[in-house]
C-alpha cells in the first residue's frame, strides 16, 4: 500500500511541475532599447554635438559645434525622417562651444506684429538668427555683445518676444526682429533667463542672481560662492530652485523671490547639468547624483540616485526620463518616478558607438510609432522607431477552454490512475499513467521548445556585428538580413524589419525576392524542405554565424540579426 501511495504522490508532483507555467521564460522581457529599430545614422565627422536635436513634425534639426575650423565648420542641419538633408547653414566665425539649444517658434501675432514659423539659432560669436524652417533662409538676425564668448545659454520665448542671454546681459527682441532693449548684468556661461513674478531672472559666474524688471531696472542677489550655469527653475509658490556650482561640489538652493531669502536644500557632486521640471517635481544632475525634489509650496529633497550626468535631461514617452551618462562608455540612464514618489534608475541604455555625451535625447510619439533621436559628442546622430504597443484585452476564461479541457482531462486521468492503484489494478493504472504522460507531453511541448530556444540564446548569443560582411550595403546596417546559399550562388535580402523569428524573416524575404519555399510540419515544429525548388540533402540556418538548434519558427531574432540558409 505504501508503494501505491508513493506512486500517486510522484504522479501528483509531476502534474504540479508540468502544469506550472514557465514563468521565468515568460517574464524575461527584452531590454527597453531593443524594441527600437535603427532606421539610419549620420556621422557629422570630427565636430561634436552638445545640445539636444529637435524634431518638429516630420523634420529634424541638429547643430554641430567645433573649436577648430580644420575639424569642421559649425553647422545647423535640417533633415527629413529618411535621413536626407533638406538644407544647412554654417557659421565659420563661431569657433567656441555652440551649446545654446535650438528653438522653434510657430507663426503668430501680438503687440509686436505678425511673424511666420521660425527656427531660432544662437551662435557662440554672438550672432542670433531667425530662419525659414522650409529652406534655411535668414528672416532676420541680431548681433549681441561678445566678451570672449558670445551666446551660450538658451533664449526665452516670452509671448511675442525672445529674451536672449548675451555674454554679459540680456537683449529682448520682438519676434519680428525689432530690438526692444539691451542691458548689462555680469559675465555668464550657459546661463539662461527665467520669467517669474513679472520679472526676468538670470544667474552669472560669480554666484549672483539678477532680477530684471520690464522697466530694465536690475538688482543682484548673492546666492553663494559659485557659478549659476542653468536657468533658475520657477517652482510652485514664490520660489526659484538653483543648482549652484562650487569649486569642488555643488549646492541646491531655494530662493524666495518675495523676501529674497536663500535656503540650502542639499549638497551634491561637481559640474551640474540642466535641471528638468515635471509637474511639481524637479530633477537635478551632476557628476555624482541624479536628485529628485518635490516642490509644492516649498521644495523638499525626496531621494538621490548615484549617476554621472552633466548635460540635458529629457522626458520621453511612457513617463520615462533619460539623461546622458557623461563617461567614456557613454549610454543613457533610463529613470522613472515610482508609485511611491522616488526617482528610480530603471536601466542603463546603450545604442552602439556610445561615448561621452551631454546632449539630451529627442522623442516624438504618433499614432503609429514612437520616434527617438540620440546623439553624442562624437557627432553621431541616430534615428530609431518603435511600433506603438497594441493593447490586447484580457481574454475571458471561456476563451481559454481548450487549455482548461486538457487540464481537466489530465486531472481526471490522475484520479482514475490513483483509484486503479488503490484497487490493486496495476496494469490498468499503468495504461492510464501512459495516457497521462502522452497528454502532458502534448500540452507542454511547445513551451519546452520555446524554453530551450531561450536557454540556447542566452548562453550562446553572438552580436550581429561579428557576422557583418563588408560587402553588404551600408544601408542594411541595423536591419534584419537574410542570405540563401545555393550550391552555385547566393541570394541576399536586407533592410527588413519587424520579424520575430527566423521563419517569419525567411517568408518575408522569399516574398520580396519572388522565390518559392516548401515547408513541412513535424512534431518538432516547421522545417524548410526546399527553397526556390532546390532541395539537395536539406537546409540548415545560422543566426549571426551560430547554427540553429530548433525549428525556424521557434528561433527568435533581434532587430539586426543576420540569418543564413545553407543548402546541404
Amino acid at each position: 500500500m505504501r508503494s501505491k501511495f508513493g506512486i500517486i504522490g510522484i504522479i501528483a508532483i509531476i502534474a504540479i511541475i508540468v502544469f506550472t507555467p514557465f514563468t521565468q521564460a515568460e517574464n524575461e522581457e527584452p531590454r527597453w532599447q531593443e524594441s527600437f529599430i535603427e532606421q539610419w545614422n549620420i556621422d557629422f565627422g570630427e565636430v561634436y554635438v552638445s545640445t539636444q536635436p529637435m524634431m518638429v513634425k516630420d523634420t529634424i534639426y541638429v547643430r554641430t559645434s567645433t573649436s577648430s575650423i580644420e575639424k569642421g565648420i559649425p553647422t545647423v542641419f535640417s533633415i527629413d525622417l529618411l535621413g536626407n538633408e533638406n538644407w544647412n547653414i554654417t557659421n565659420p566665425n563661431s569657433l567656441m562651444q555652440d551649446m545654446s539649444p535650438l528653438l522653434f517658434v510657430d507663426a503668430g501675432k501680438g503687440e509686436c506684429g505678425i511673424w511666420n514659423d521660425m527656427l531660432l539659432i544662437a551662435w557662440s560669436d554672438g550672432l542670433y538668427q531667425a530662419l525659414k524652417p522650409s529652406n534655411g533662409e535668414v528672416i532676420w538676425q541680431h548681433q549681441t555683445n561678445v566678451r570672449g564668448w558670445g551666446i551660450t545659454g538658451k533664449a526665452l520665448i516670452d509671448q511675442d518676444t525672445v529674451v536672449i542671454p548675451t555674454r554679459d546681459g540680456l537683449d529682448r527682441l520682438c519676434l519680428n526682429g525689432d530690438l526692444q532693449f539691451t542691458l548689462s548684468t555680469d559675465l555668464g556661461w550657459r546661463n539662461s533667463p527665467t520669467f517669474a513674478g513679472d520679472t526676468y531672472w538670470i544667474g552669472d559666474e560669480t554666484g549672483h542672481l539678477w532680477e530684471v524688471k520690464n522697466d530694465q531696472n536690475t538688482t543682484a542677489h548673492f546666492i553663494g560662492q559659485g557659478k549659476i550655469r542653468h536657468p533658475p527653475i520657477a517652482v510652485s509658490g514664490s520660489n526659484l530652485l538653483i543648482h549652484l556650482q562650487t569649486q569642488m561640489a555643488s549646492k541646491i538652493i531655494q530662493f524666495n523671490i518675495v523676501n529674497g531669502v536663500s535656503t540650502e536644500l542639499s549638497t551634491s557632486g561637481p559640474s551640474p547639468g540642466i535641471p528638468l521640471v515635471i509637474d511639481d517635481y524637479v530633477i537635478t544632475v551632476d557628476s555624482s547624483y541624479a536628485t529628485l525634489f518635490e516642490c509644492v509650496s516649498e521644495c523638499i529633497l525626496i531621494n538621490k540616485v548615484a549617476f554621472q550626468s552633466n548635460g540635458e535631461i529629457s522626458q520621453i514617452f511612457d513617463n520615462l526620463i533619460m539623461m546622458p551618462h557623461n563617461s567614456i562608455q557613454g549610454g543613457y540612464g533610463l529613470f522613472e518616478i515610482s508609485s511611491i514618489v522616488e526617482l528610480v534608475l530603471v536601466d542603463h541604455v546603450y545604442f552602439g558607438d556610445d561615448w561621452y555625451g551631454t546632449a539630451g535625447v529627442e522623442s516624438q510619439s504618433t499614432d503609429e510609432e514612437k520616434r527617438l533621436l540620440v546623439v553624442n559628442d562624437n557627432a553621431n546622430l541616430k534615428y530609431f522607431t518603435s511600433p506603438q504597443a497594441i493593447v490586447i484585452e484580457e481574454e475571458s476564461l471561456e476563451s481559454d477552454w481548450p487549455s482548461m479541457l486538457v487540464a481537466l482531462s489530465a486531472l481526471l486521468i490522475i484520479s482514475t490512475t490513483s483509484i486503479q492503484l488503490l484497487r490493486g489494478r496495476n496494469q490498468s493504472a499503468f495504461r492510464f499513467f501512459i495516457l497521462f504522460c502522452t497528454l502532458t507531453v502534448y500540452f507542454v511541448f511547445d513551451d519546452i521548445l520555446r524554453s530551450w530556444t531561450n536557454l540556447v540564446d542566452d548562453n550562446d548569443q553572438v552580436d550581429s556585428h561579428d557576422a557583418w560582411d563588408e560587402d553588404l550595403p551600408d544601408e542594411w546596417l541595423g536591419t534584419q538580413i537574410i542570405m540563401f546559399e545555393f550550391t552555385n550562388s547566393t541570394i541576399k535580402a536586407g533592410g527588413l524589419i519587424g520579424n520575430e523569428n527566423v521563419l517569419q524573416l525567411t517568408e518575408s524575404a522569399i516574398e520580396e525576392l519572388g522565390l518559392k519555399i516548401e515547408i513541412t510540419n513535424t512534431n518538432f515544429g516547421k522545417y524548410v524542405v526546399s527553397i526556390d525548388g532546390k532541395t539537395g540533402e536539406g537546409w540548415e540556418y545560422y543566426v549571426n554565424n551560430q547554427p540553429g538548434t530548433v525549428s525556424a519558427e521557434y528561433q527568435e531574432i533581434q532587430f539586426d540579426s543576420i540569418v543564413v540558409w545553407k543548402q546541404l
